[in-house]
């Protein structure tokens, strides 16, 4: 019997894995898709936070940016900007081997879980034709979590996130957004990529085809995927969410490589401690929930709240906003991309 099984090898299922395994639990990671990091369901733009993590590695960085440029739907433009590196333009699929080749534990592909039965003294896996038995389960598995929809709870919201990648050489230092509700009830995005160019587009019902008429594109890679905002309850007897299958995700970007990597080692952590305690329930892995949202819970509280405004503003609201944004700039340069204010800590 494993101490942990992760279900997912994305960003979150495999930091976990590297950590649960530092940590001396033995450890197995199911992953659905035959290889790691395919499909790519999701952009590679992650703040300069991430050193935090991992070393930064040329492996699977392509770019870096300095800032953003936010444009109103008049047109008008906000620019923000670091003296540095403000974040990372890497790639997924590169990224995540980076991160499996920091794990130690065993990691079976083409191995999704079909399902899986919560008893008093462990967690009985079933995937394929093979049986798995474990202290606990990680649900590490995406946007679309099997093990989230198992325990029957669910984000607050879900959007449609759509990418759109053109060959060419693109070494800018800026990522740019345009907000116009007469697009999307979202945001576009462009990121220079160095010798590639990403084209965005987040919100409800978004479709390629308004992505090809506001950039106006025509040949290019796509990728698409679900963004889950406002996570539920993440923890449950002999059993945790982390990361998308959390919804632990900026509600301002829809991004949250940051918040899975925070999460999986607080998972981690208080796994190791519920082993040691001999306890697994749902009272003792609470504290789980309770850590993550001291170290980010506030950050998604606000954006929830930013976003719930913003669904109600109209064009005229979004330029007030953004010129009165651009009044305060030199305050809004030094907010961090994942805490708003402050860091990690």
């Amino acid at each position: 019997m494993f101490d942990v099984i992760i279900a997912g090898a994305g960003p979150a299922g495999l930091h976990a894995a590297r950590c649960c395994g530092a940590a001396g639990l033995s450890t197995l990671v199911l992953e659905e898709h035959a290889e790691i990091g395919k499909p790519c369901h999701c952009s590679g733009l992650i703040s300069s936070n991430l050193h935090d993590f991992v070393p930064i590695n040329k492996e699977f960085v392509e770019h870096r940016v300095k800032g953003a440029i936010i444009h109103a739907p008049n047109r008008k433009e906000l620019k923000l900007e670091k003296p540095g590196t403000a974040a990372y333009v890497i790639d997924r699929v590169r990224f995540d081997l980076f991160l499996t080749s920091r794990v130690k534990s065993k990691i079976l592909l083409k191995s999704g879980i079909d399902s899986f039965t919560v008893l008093d003294d462990r967690v009985v896996v079933k995937s394929g034709r093979k049986t798995f038995e474990s202290r606990a389960l990680l649900g590490c598995d995406g946007a679309n979590s099997f093990v989230r929809r198992r325990m029957n709870v669910k984000p607050r919201e879900t959007l449609n996130g759509l990418i759109a990648i053109t060959k060419g050489r693109n070494s800018g230092d800026f990522v740019e957004l345009w907000f116009d509700k007469q697009v999307c009830d979202g945001f576009l995005w462009k990121i220079p990529r160095g010798n590639a160019t990403e084209h965005g587009m987040l919100g409800t019902g978004v479709k390629f085809r308004q992505l090809e008429r506001f950039f106006n594109l025509t040949g290019y890679e796509k990728h698409a995927g679900i963004v889950p905002l406002g996570p539920p309850r993440t923890y449950f007897n002999r059993c945790l969410l982390v990361g998308g299958a959390a919804a632990q995700i900026k509600p301002w970007s829809g991004g949250g490589v940051i918040y899975s990597l925070t999460a999986a080692e607080i998972a981690a952590q208080v796994l190791l401690e519920a082993k040691e305690a001999n306890d697994f329930s749902e009272s003792f892995l609470k504290k789980y929930e309770q850590e993550w949202k001291r170290k980010f819970g506030s950050r998604i509280r606000a954006g929830m709240l930013a976003r719930s405004m913003f669904k109600r503003m109209n064009n005229a609201q979004i330029n007030l906003a953004l010129s009165s944004a651009n009044r305060v700039r030199f305050l809004m340069n030094k907010m961090d991309m994942d805490y708003l204010v402050g860091g990690r800590k």
